[in-house]
C-alpha cells in the first residue's frame, strides 16, 4: 500500500489567544490531502513501545517525510505568530503517539499539567487522528505563582512551589483539567479528526481527556496522534 503523506493545498487555519499571558494557537482542520493514509501507516506498519516516564502511553516512529511537509508549509505562518527569526535553525521531531494508562493508574506527578522545553522558538504540535470522543489539550496557569508559560527565568520558581504542594495534597487520579487544586484552566482545543494544532512548547498543558474514554493500543480504535516538535538549535 502507498502511504500518502502530502498536505492539503487549502486547509483553513485560526489563530488564538489563550489566558492571561495571550500566549497564541494555531488550529489548522483538514491538515492533510488524505489523512486516513496517516492511520492505515500507524496501523499496520507502527512499532510502539513505551512513550517515556511522563507520557501515560505509547509511541513509534513516523517517516521524515511528514516533519518535513508539515514544517514546510508551515514555516512562514510559525515565524509570523510565535516571532520565529527567519534564520533560526531549527530540529524537528514527530512521533506516532497514543495515550494507553487508564487515569486510575496515573502517577502523582503525571496528574498536573507540564511543559516541553523553555526556549523562546521551541514550539509543541499535536496533529489529532481521532474523534472528538477523545478530548483534546487543555492550557493551564499555576494559581500560587500566575505562570502560565515557564521560561528558563521562572520555571525553578515554579518546580519548586508544585513540589511544594505536592507534599502537602493528594491530587484526584485523573487527568487535569478545570477543577484542579493547584492550576487555573485557561483554554483548551477539542480534539478532530486531521486538527493540528502548534503552541509554545513552554505553555503548561495536559492532555484533556474524559474519564470514560477507551483507551484502546489500535491506532483506528484509540487516541490517535502525531505529537510533535520544533526545537531551535
Amino acid at each position: 500500500m502507498a502511504y500518502d503523506f502530502r498536505l492539503s493545498p487549502d486547509a483553513p487555519y485560526n489563530v488564538y489567544n489563550l489566558g492571561p499571558e495571550a500566549e497564541p494557537l494555531i488550529v489548522v482542520d483538514g491538515l492533510m490531502a488524505e489523512p486516513g493514509r496517516m492511520v492505515d501507516f500507524a496501523a499496520d506498519e507502527g512499532s510502539y513501545g513505551p512513550a517515556g516516564a511522563a507520557y501515560p502511553g505509547i509511541r513509534c516512529t513516523i517517516p521524515e517525510t511528514y516533519m518535513f511537509n508539515v514544517h514546510g508549509a508551515l514555516k512562514p505562518l510559525i515565524q509570523s505568530v510565535f516571532g520565529v527569526p527567519v534564520e533560526q535553525p531549527m530540529s524537528l521531531s514527530a512521533s506516532y503517539s497514543m495515550i494507553t494508562q487508564p487515569a486510575r493508574e496515573m502517577r502523582h506527578v503525571q496528574r498536573v499539567p507540564h511543559i516541553d522545553r523553555t526556549g523562546p522558538h521551541d514550539l509543541a504540535m499535536v496533529h489529532y487522528l481521532c474523534g472528538p470522543e477523545f478530548g483534546g489539550t487543555a492550557f493551564f496557569r499555576h494559581r500560587s505563582t500566575g505562570f502560565q508559560r515557564l521560561t528558563p527565568n521562572n520555571q525553578s520558581i515554579h518546580d519548586m512551589a508544585v513540589s511544594q504542594e505536592l507534599k502537602t495534597r493528594v491530587l484526584p487520579a485523573q487527568f487535569p483539567d478545570a477543577e484542579h487544586p493547584l492550576y487555573e484552566k485557561v483554554g483548551h482545543v477539542d480534539a478532530r479528526f486531521d486538527r493540528l494544532v502548534v503552541y509554545r512548547a513552554g505553555i503548561l498543558h495536559s492532555p484533556n481527556i474524559h474519564q470514560d474514554s477507551h483507551f484502546s493500543a489500535d491506532p483506528r480504535l484509540g487516541r490517535l496522534t502525531v505529537t510533535a516538535f520544533l526545537f531551535a538549535n
